[in-house]
């Protein structure tokens, strides 16, 4: 079996928007022409400017949205050719605001157990299997029947890390996972995903505009600028010694507690 879990290749989407009224719809090229190889185990981090294209390519790996061009497979297999049970067995994403990706309307219990109840699994398995993930999680099985809304940002994104986890899944993608969270909590959450990532056998795909984060749990970065990719290398290295002139603008551009502790003088004379 190949160690790579997850590729793409040559993705590109096209989006035909209003360029106002009375005027003909201009293409937008959101990603272009993007490849990648996610190694089974890794995490693969994607960072760049907001409008960059990260989001947009997240949602083609998860299977949410269909590429202009390019094709997508896991493990070997076309993803478009997967049915929609299949992909969210073996694929499951975590969203960046726990507010808004969990029904305020639920208790947590049936929100982290529902997709054992689409899978069929009997009540009292889901239920056995629910407080597992909970205690895996940090979340104190009396939170069980409480809604959302009675819980801190952070238990919020403990739920939406457990309901997706409750399946088994092989790969996650993660699209900003803390940057609704206060500092504070991003660091806790981070430890979790990499506990989860030891102990479960889990690939992630990190999207994140925070290269902090990234740095932090990515054993490889892919760093993009208006949909492509401008350099992909394993994380020391590309934060060791940046070979692209974006690269470099990005990280100069991280605030540091202390004057003078930041990156040495970069030149972006160089390409």
């Amino acid at each position: 079996m190949s160690d790579i879990l997850l590729s793409a290749r040559d993705i590109r989407r096209d989006f035909s928007v209003s360029a106002g009224f009375g005027k003909r719809k201009r293409l937008v090229q959101a990603v272009r022409g993007v490849s990648l190889d996610v190694p089974r185990g890794g995490v693969l981090g994607i960072v760049g400017e907001s409008g960059c294209g990260k989001s947009t390519l997240a949602k083609i790996l998860l299977g949410l949205d269909d590429p202009t061009a390019g094709e997508v497979l896991f493990q070997g297999q076309p993803l478009s050719g997967m049915s929609r049970m299949t992909r969210a067995a073996h694929i499951q994403p975590i969203f960046q605001d726990p507010y808004l990706s969990l029904n305020p309307r639920k208790r947590v219990e049936t929100i982290i157990g529902l997709p054992l109840r689409v899978a069929g699994i009997a009540e009292r398995e889901i239920r056995q299997r629910v407080h597992e993930m909970m205690e895996m999680t940090g979340l104190p099985t009396r939170l069980a029947g409480v809604f959302p809304s009675q819980m801190s940002g952070g238990q919020r994104q403990r739920v939406a890390i457990a309901r997706a986890l409750i399946s088994r899944p092989e790969l996650v993608i993660c699209d900003e996972p803390t940057s609704a969270l206060d500092v504070s909590i991003q660091a806790q959450i981070l430890n979790l995903l990499q506990e989860l990532r030891q102990e479960l056998g889990l690939t992630y795909v990190l999207i994140s505009h925070n290269l902090a984060v990234v740095e932090h749990i990515a054993t490889e970065v892919m760093v993009m600028n208006r949909g492509e990719v401008v350099e992909h290398r394993p994380t020391a290295a590309l934060f060791a010694a940046p070979e692209s002139a974006y690269t470099r603008m990005l990280l100069a551009s991280v605030l540091t507690p202390e004057p003078g502790k930041g990156l040495p003088e970069i030149s972006y004379d160089a390409a």
